[in-house]
């Protein structure tokens, strides 16, 4: 018989073994495909919150302190020594009641000449008019000395002006602090003579996050309390002014809400604000760990008939648990609150337990 060359039988041996690789992953290929379609037909087991429409309200504790719709510094506006002083420390004063004197003789005797000028001229004026009617002058020389008389008027009217400011009076009413002059003194235009605060009406001013924007409004009602009169004890105001831009810093905004009642405030007293903020409609919430952010916004899983959709979102306010949307829903929608990471768009979900 003859032998079989070894070539021949290396050949063979080669050609079975790649033969039988072909067939085993052949196999393996196709099991492993049969089991990711199977994996992939799998519905995606995750927890759900139906969206409905409910009353919204937002409960806002922050601080504030109180603040005088006006107060200034007394301080003159011109040189001089005082010569009265009108007002005692810490009393009421009205508004356009004198305060302080200051000297003014020199400018009484200002006024004194000019008006002596100005009579003077007047005079003179007078005949020149007659000699004009009978051309005893030039128009010229009339119109000259009418500029003079004008002159004297308007030089009146400059110490008037000076003069009165040598009157200091009350701009508004209110109290009149601690006195830092006395009868005798000389002071200037830097000079701080007293405070002098209005404290009634009063107002709060505090500051709230950015995010209640579309709830802050005017005319919205706060409670405020001041360790200074008990701590327990609350009053009441009404937002009347809100601050037109936020706070770069803090990102807040700052308003004030006006106080009209009989209890005495400090300026400047420290207090602690609540405000409710109560939306008059009903809104849509969502729990917050339904919201996903994404480069362009918020957006939602939805379960429409076990498929999943996505849907984006305009969100507004938020509350420790949920969120309100503005736009992107529906009430009756059913929101997928678990398992986000694991559904991709299309995917069939099986619904586990409702959220509330």
């Amino acid at each position: 018989m003859k032998k079989i060359p070894t070539w021949i039988i290396i050949v063979v041996v080669i050609g079975l073994l790649i033969a039988s690789k072909f067939i085993f992953f052949s196999k393996k290929e196709e099991k492993s495909a049969s089991q990711n379609k199977n994996k992939t037909n799998m519905p995606v087991a995750a927890n759900y919150y139906v969206v409905t429409s409910s009353g919204f309200s937002n409960d806002i504790f922050t601080t504030g302190k109180i603040g005088a719709l006006n107060q200034i510094d007394i301080i003159p506006e011109v040189n001089g020594k005082v010569t009265a002083i009108y007002f005692k420390e810490g009393e009421m004063v009205t508004k356009g009641s004198a305060l302080i004197k200051l000297n003014d003789a020199d400018l009484q005797a200002q006024l004194l000449k000019s008006k002596t000028q100005s009579k003077l001229s007047e005079q003179k004026l007078e005949r020149l008019k007659k000699l004009l009617a009978i051309n005893g002058i030039s128009q010229e020389e009339l119109d000259v000395q009418e500029n003079e008389l004008n002159g004297y008027k308007a030089d009146q009217a400059f110490i008037a002006a000076q003069l009165a400011k040598t009157n200091i009076t009350a701009p508004f009413t209110g109290v009149v602090g601690l006195k830092n002059i006395s009868e005798g003194s000389f002071v200037n235009s830097t000079t701080p003579i007293a405070s002098l605060v209005q404290v009634k009406p009063l107002y709060v001013e505090f500051s709230v996050p950015e995010k209640y924007i579309s709830l802050f409004k005017k005319g919205l009602p706060v409670s405020f309390s001041n360790e200074n009169t008990g701590g327990a004890q609350t009053y009441s105001a009404t937002i009347y002014a809100i601050e037109p831009r936020v706070d770069e810093m803090t990102k807040t905004i700052k308003a004030r809400a006006m106080y009209n009642g009989n209890q005495d405030f400090y300026p400047g007293s420290f207090v602690k604000v609540f405000v409710n903020l109560r939306e008059p409609k009903n809104v849509l919430m969502v729990p917050t760990q339904a919201v996903i952010p994404t480069l362009k916004g918020q957006k939602v899983i939805l379960s429409k008939n076990g498929v999943a959709t996505e849907t984006m979102i305009t969100i507004g306010v938020r509350t420790d648990e949920k969120i309100q949307v503005l736009e992107g829903l529906n009430a009756g929608d059913t929101v997928i609150t678990t398992g986000l990471l694991s559904i991709r768009k299309d995917s069939k979900l099986k619904l586990l337990k409702a959220g509330n």
